[in-house]
């Protein structure tokens, strides 16, 4: 990886530009839109979002750790994409299911990738279509579908 300073101009009272360094730049490889994009860092400095896989040949949701990629998976389907992690590393986004019949919103933890619908009560109405972020107390902002009609919810644990 490649550091980069970049530099701001800042004036002061008497218009006298000066430059001081505010961020550093750090070049994480190619842009290429769902073949390579990274969508989160946590305070770890752990990375998520979707690439290639080179195993399987589909673009998948990753979680990158000390400039190694671990792919996800799918949920049985041909596409994933990781939106975001917590600083445990649990990451969220959303899949493809099996025959890719559904895009459902899914969290991976314990080194497994899980739907989220899976942790609903049996007789709810929703369906998650995707995880959006997730905070430290494992809580989800997702869209999810009830009658019809696409919401944004928030996913609490229960304790």
């Amino acid at each position: 990886m490649k550091s980069t300073r970049l530099v701001k101009a800042a004036s002061d009272s008497n218009g006298a530009v000066e430059k001081t360094a505010t961020f550093d730049v750090v070049d994480l490889g190619p842009f290429d839109n769902n073949r390579n994009d990274v969508l989160a860092v946590n305070d770890a400095s752990q990375r998520a979002g979707v690439s290639l896989n080179a195993e399987t040949g589909r673009i998948e949701a990753f979680r990158e750790e000390k400039g190694t990629r671990s792919m996800l998976g799918t949920l049985g389907g041909s596409f994933s994409i990781a939106r975001d992690l917590n600083n445990h590393g649990e990451v969220v986004g959303g899949s493809l299911t099996e025959g890719d019949e559904s895009f459902h919103g899914f969290i991976y933890r314990n080194n497994r990738l899980r739907d989220l619908n899976d942790f609903l009560d049996a007789e709810t109405e929703w369906e998650l279509l995707q995880a959006l972020s997730i905070n430290n107390y494992g809580e989800i902002i997702a869209i999810g579908c009830h009658d019809g009609q696409d919401r944004i919810v928030l996913l609490r644990p229960r304790v």
